[in-house]
């Protein structure tokens, strides 16, 4: 089942954060977010009103919505880190607006630190969203970015844990699975799956896995006998929902799932099919 919309970017799809009402960050997230102050340096390159503000009025050219006076583009949460290589002080910033929901009303701003005094502009990536993320130390002094993605349409909400490289131009290495919670699209059976949390496991100097906890369960829904009352109305009956426990471990560029975690993602598959599709 398809969840995203036509031509949209498998990677950027799965990684975006739509607007679902408030979220608390996972416990594996270390974004930080962003003071009016730091909004206004980091801004200050992209667009005139920044330095002044801390927001783009009208949107950049860059964006979507550009020279849309309706629209503002505003930074939620930064990641500081060597995203382009040892020597560089980068910074990735979240940002917010100025695009529509197939680019998840936003997108991410990589700046580079340049001398004691200003950010550059390296790019910006419309339809990333990364205010859910924690650095990874990589081989070779570089680092990669851990982050959790949420996309909502339709009555379904898809979350997704992804591993991401600054250096690519499609920024994905690792989309790690796909959970999807079906509830609220009004099929007759379905899945409702949520990410619990998940943490890095750290070693001398960098991270040695990665732990996760997924709640699953499965649900039917009672169809009416009146056409009038439509595919919504009857009841849902869901199972008793079970939490599941994946581990991995860290290469120095990507994590592989350890052979005991093989029958969650096995039991997890059985209530989702499209769970395990990008499973390492």
């Amino acid at each position: 089942m398809r969840l995203f919309p036509p031509g949209l970017g498998l990677q950027v799809a799965l990684l975006g954060l739509v607007a679902l009402g408030a979220q608390a960050a996972p416990a594996g997230a270390a974004s930080q977010k962003i003071t009016s102050k730091v909004a206004r340096e980091l801004l200050a390159p992209v667009c005139a009103s920044g330095a002044a503000t801390g927001a783009c009025t009208p949107c950049p050219v860059l964006t979507s919505f550009h020279d849309n006076p309706e629209e503002r583009l505003t930074p939620t949460a930064v990641n500081y880190g060597h995203f382009a290589g040892p020597k560089f002080t980068d910074a990735l910033v979240d940002m917010d607006g100025c695009e529509p929901h197939a680019n998840n009303f936003g997108g991410s701003l990589l700046l580079r630190w340049q001398g004691l005094t200003s950010w550059k502009l390296i790019r910006y990536v419309q339809g990333f969203r990364t205010d859910q993320c924690s650095k990874v130390p990589a081989a070779g002094g570089r680092d990669l970015l851990l982050c959790q993605g949420n996309y909502g349409g339709m009555g379904t909400v898809v979350e997704n844990l992804m591993l991401l490289d600054l250096t690519r131009s499609d920024v994905l290495v690792q989309n790690f699975f796909s959970t999807s919670d079906t509830a609220e699209a009004c099929s007759p059976s379905g899945s409702i799956q949520h990410i619990v949390d998940w943490k890095l496991l750290p070693e001398s100097g960098g991270v040695a896995g990665l732990d996760v906890r997924i709640e699953s369960a499965t649900f039917t829904r009672a169809q009416g006998g009146a056409k009038s009352e439509g595919p919504c109305a009857g009841k849902l009956s869901a199972a008793p929902s079970r939490t599941y426990r994946l581990t991995y471990t860290f290469s120095g560029s990507h994590f592989d799932l350890q052979p005991a975690a093989r029958p969650a993602v096995a039991a997890l598959t059985r209530d989702n099919p499209d769970f395990a599709g990008n499973v390492p």
